[in-house]
């Protein structure tokens, strides 16, 4: 296979963009050319997300960030929510519940992205946030055209948006198709009393009361003084070293250590001498992957509340256990991860890897009255069972699926890097860094390369999903190997879709790249 990357990186002095959708990118771009900081542009073009991918992101979600500031270094942020003061096992249980449900008002616990939003815009923001989040309030307002992707999940969702009212999906009462106009009047009023009154709207406002309400409606236990009592945290990135550079992930509650757990395991292999997209590269990769979400499963979860290891994790066996045995897919392995990813990087250094997620396809399916937006459904992370690090406990975090990206390079920044795609987060994460560190892809094409998943899809729990572009001959010596194989499109959207900024310190500009496999675009400023 030549491996030639079918879209160019974008390349930009004065700043770049990635974002999953080309109005999303163009939003954070007008920031930067009117004097907004990468701060700015990542909220605006987040919230332009909200309207035009309302199924994977919003204000009923959470959000994690890395920002490196020229000032003040790299800067994580945890930007989850928690459970309710209520929602405990014996609670579920006596609901008649043996899990956390997939959909529904149980399945909400406090959506921490507004939190998020105005933390970091207080903390590196330039611009007036009635600016930042305009393009987000005009394309909901006046409407904007909807693209296939858009419009397959409505039509996975219809019979919960028409349960919840939610008819601006419908325009001419129908499912809407590519190229129709969507118009969110409610969700439009939203960002612009988000922009005038801020976190205070939702954590201890008039939204937070219908949000608690929406709730209770549907019998969930989230109550007004568990928004009111919200907040996001700055927190310290774990860092490993892999090929001499420094790649950073926020601890738990998030799976960022299972990337770092992979990468100090792959360490000590000369990873290249296995082949670039080989049956022996692929099947190192999986084994790695197992092992490390095994660790995963056992230990993590939220800090406040369990002792994770972190020493156990960043320090693994040597590889030599090889994860037979170990294939099932984890208890919040069934999305595909409904979730946005950017990247932004401005004029003055400052980068930022943000992602954020409402978790299922439109979330809980729950909307509150007039909000616009649904609720996540987050809480269906947690276990019933006892013992379990993630089991549910009051005011405590979920094992979090989503993880910003970042690399350093002689303690400069490198890379910022992520994708949507819930347990396939990480595993993408390890191929874009091996892509380009072992095996000198540049950026473009290292987002652009075949890609598998693991435990994920139409393979089910255990199997191994190929794009289709890997050869014929490596994807027979994995069965052989007693992999259960599923070959899929060229470009799936299964995959995730991944964006990129790469810093080239030397010749002082950015690149950016944006995944195919999405409605995605890089713009330079």
């Amino acid at each position: 296979m030549k491996d030639e990357a079918v879209r160019g990186p974008v390349y930009g002095s004065d700043g770049v963009v990635a974002t999953p959708h080309y109005l999303a990118s163009l939003a954070g771009v007008l920031m930067l050319g009117e004097g907004g900081s990468a701060v700015d542009a990542a909220l605006a073009a987040n919230a332009v997300l909200a309207v035009v991918w309302p199924h994977m992101c919003g204000p009923g979600g959470d959000l994690f960030a890395q920002i490196w500031s020229p000032q003040e270094g790299l800067v994580g942020f945890n930007g989850s929510g928690r459970s309710g003061a209520a929602m405990s096992r014996d609670a579920y249980r006596e609901a008649g519940l043996s899990g956390v449900p997939w959909r529904g008002a149980m399945s909400v616990t406090v959506p921490g992205a507004v939190d998020g939003w105005m933390r970091l815009h207080e903390r590196w923001g330039r611009l007036d946030l009635t600016r930042v989040f305009g393009p987000a309030v005009r394309h909901a307002r006046s409407g904007f055209a909807a693209t296939p992707r858009l419009c397959r999940a409505i039509a996975e969702c219809e019979t919960e948006l028409r349960t919840a009212g939610a008819t601006w999906f419908f325009p001419g009462a129908r499912r809407p198709t590519a190229g129709d106009r969507i118009i969110q009047t409610d969700l439009a009023d939203t960002f612009e009393r988000l922009a005038l009154e801020g976190r205070s709207l939702i954590y201890g406002g008039d939204l937070g009361r219908r949000i608690a309400g929406a709730v209770a409606a549907g019998g969930g236990l989230l109550t007004e003084d568990d928004l009111a009592g919200h907040a996001g945290e700055w927190v310290s990135a774990l860092r490993a070293t892999y090929r001499g550079v420094t790649v950073c992930e926020l601890p738990p509650n998030t799976q960022g250590v299972t990337v770092l757990e992979m990468l100090n395991e792959l360490e000590r292999t000369d990873v290249s001498r296995l082949g670039q997209d080989s049956a022996n590269l692929i099947d190192r990769l999986v084994r790695s992957k197992i092992r490390a979400f095994r660790d995963r499963d056992r230990f993590v979860g939220d800090p406040a509340k369990v002792d994770v290891p972190l020493g156990r994790l960043m320090d693994p066996p040597d590889g030599s256990d090889d994860g037979k045995g170990d294939t099932a897919a984890p208890p919040d392995g069934r999305a595909a991860g409904d979730t946005v990813y950017l990247c932004v990087a401005d004029r003055d250094g400052m980068v930022v890897s943000l992602i954020q997620s409402i978790f299922e396809t439109f979330g809980s399916g729950v909307i509150p009255a007039s909000s616009g937006f649904a609720l996540h459904n987050r809480g269906h992370s947690f276990t019933l069972e006892s013992g379990s690090p993630n089991a549910l406990e009051p005011d405590k975090r979920p094992r979090h699926t989503l993880i910003p990206g970042f690399a350093l390079r002689d303690g400069r920044p490198w890379l910022a890097f992520g994708t949507r795609g819930a347990d396939g987060q990480p595993q993408t994460a390890v191929q874009l860094l091996v892509g380009m560190l072992d095996f000198g892809r540049d950026a473009a094409t290292a987002v652009e390369a075949p890609r598998w998943v693991h435990g994920m899809g139409p393979a089910g729990p255990g199997g191994l999903v190929l794009e289709s572009r890997f050869d014929r001959a490596t994807v027979g010596a994995l069965a052989r190997r007693g992999w259960h194989t599923h070959v899929t499109s060229a470009f799936d959207d299964l995959m995730g879709s991944a964006q990129l900024i790469e810093v080239s310190q030397s010749r002082g500009y950015f690149i950016a790249v944006a995944d195919p496999r999405g409605d995605s675009v890089a713009l330079a400023a």
